[in-house]
């Protein structure tokens, strides 16, 4: 309890009961207390039993400084080391002696330096830098994007292992909860917020993605505020600001930690991005328990079991499927893995071997001609149907992937089937955009799943290729409302861009 003693001025000392020695209705108590409450004011507060009043110099104790160090204060100081500011700077087209920057937030997720932040940080391109508060810039590669769910992770060399912040659990958020959230608005630098769960299972919509089941929230948020943390009052990250209402105050929409937490392992995609096999998966929650070893895998070969717990990959500690994930970054298949596990209570040392994806082989087909075949099929499906087991309504050819004249209709599929012309050897990423479901195969392999009835969203998979030729499927089914079909590639020196009509072919129909 805070003691609070106000003093008496002189200029009240004499009130309508005056105080005066010769005067018999006073007693010796009335009298002492107005002559010792100063003094015995300042010695409260040297005590540190209150705060101090404005006309006395009072020493602060220790006390009145734990008064004073709240959640807030004590969240920030455990994750402002976690957080940093985020610059993307551009030189404008028309003057390229004027630089645009434009500002974000992000936090640190692994010591080795790796930073999320949200994807459309990243949608003007330009040179990224990450900087600590009161320490140095460092410059940042992306590793990887995901535009749909507007997530990116970076890349920076600090020279030094950094403090990651520690995830906490969005499922349990309580609505009036209080929250902290922290980042770089406006490019000021680190700025800290305090306010409640407003809602949790909101959509929203932005300039740049569908949003569903985000955490709502009347902590302050400004342009530059994207990627930073929101943080309940253990200093744990329940959600990463990412958009607010324009037309509103205080209302501002975090993406929930465990919708992050299932989304960093597909995002990096470690196999597929850098072309190796290891053949096992580990638990999406706590520890990074083996939950599926395939058969005949380098996993297997290396002694791998369902029901281990990687506790260390290569020269990484790990704690979690995504330290599992980010160890694996830029590994390569051919070289040994050295690997530690917890299996039956005691620590066991393993060594696997990654298989290096060979590029599948180019194909020489003669009596191609530019476009694809197109085929429509009427139906009402949830799922893709096999098309090739369906009679098609009506058969043509299209210059390039999209829905073409078919566009506003319900009830339908399409399959668009060619080759295209692949520029050098490499591994390509593949995306489809889709309202409901597609998929895209490269020869006989599924690259892009996005099947389902869902609004558009982006899924993207990688293939090792090599130069030439190389045969290309996409199906994709339409139920009823909005349509969309938009198909994008980007490899060795190819941006991520629509696949251009130049490089596809087909046979005559």
């Amino acid at each position: 309890m805070t003691l609070r003693v106000a003093p008496v001025p002189p200029e009240h000392w004499r009130t309508s009961r005056q105080w005066h020695p010769a005067k018999s209705d006073t007693t010796f108590l009335e009298r002492a207390l107005v002559l010792w409450a100063p003094l015995a004011l300042v010695v409260a507060m040297a005590a540190g039993c209150g705060e101090p009043t404005a006309g006395y110099d009072v020493p602060r104790g220790a006390s009145y400084e734990m008064m004073r160090r709240t959640a807030v204060v004590e969240v920030f100081e455990a994750c402002k080391d976690s957080v940093v500011n985020i610059g993307c700077s551009r030189r404008d087209e028309k003057d390229p002696n004027t630089t645009h920057t434009e500002y974000a937030s992000g936090v640190v997720v692994h010591p080795a330096g790796f930073v999320l932040t949200n994807g459309h940080v990243l949608r003007h391109g330009g040179d990224v830098a990450v900087g600590f508060e009161g320490g140095k810039d460092y410059p940042a590669r992306p590793v990887a994007l995901d535009e749909t769910g507007d997530l990116a992770l970076l890349k920076i060399e600090a020279g030094s292992r950094l403090k990651p912040i520690r995830f906490g659990r969005s499922r349990g958020l309580l609505v009036g909860e209080r929250v902290v959230t922290m980042g770089n608005p406006l490019g000021m630098g680190m700025t800290v917020a305090e306010g409640i769960v407003s809602a949790i299972g909101r959509s929203t919509q932005s300039e740049y993605t569908f949003y569903p089941d985000m955490i709502q929230t009347d902590a302050t948020t400004n342009p530059g505020s994207s990627g930073g943390p929101l943080l309940n009052v253990s200093g744990e990250m329940v959600g990463l600001n990412t958009t607010k209402n324009l037309q509103a105050d205080n209302i501002a929409f975090a993406i929930p930690a465990d919708r992050i937490r299932e989304s960093l392992p597909r995002l990096l995609d470690v196999e597929g991005r850098y072309g190796f096999v290891l053949g096992m998966d580990v638990a999406d929650e706590g520890p990074a328990r083996v939950a599926k070893v395939i058969a005949g895998s380098p996993a297997e070969a290396g002694g791998v079991r369902v029901g281990d717990v990687v506790t260390r990959l290569g020269p990484e500690n790990v704690a979690s499927a995504l330290d599992f994930c980010l160890a694996l970054v830029e590994c390569r298949g051919g070289e040994a893995l050295p690997m530690q596990v917890l299996r039956d209570e005691r620590f066991v040392s393993l060594t696997v071997t990654p298989t290096k994806v060979e590029p599948r082989a180019a194909e020489t087909v003669a009596g191609l001609r530019p476009g694809l075949s197109r085929s429509f099929y009427e139906g009402e499906w949830e799922a893709l149907p096999d098309f090739s087991a369906l009679k098609a309504a009506q058969t043509d050819r299209a210059e390039t992937f999209g829905l073409g004249p078919y566009a506003g209709r319900d009830d339908f599929g399409l399959r668009l089937t060619g080759y295209i012309e692949v520029p050098a050897d490499g591994i390509y990423a593949f995306y489809t955009t889709s309202d409901d479901g597609s998929r895209l195969h490269v020869g006989d392999r599924l690259v892009v799943d996005n099947d389902g009835l869902h609004p558009p969203r982006e899924v993207r998979g990688f293939v090792s290729l090599k130069k030439g030729t190389h045969r290309i499927t996409v199906t994709f089914f339409e139920r009823r409302g909005g349509d969309t079909l938009e198909v994008r590639w980007g490899g060795p020196g190819l941006p991520k861009a629509p696949i251009p009509a130049s490089v596809l072919s087909s046979p005559p129909s």
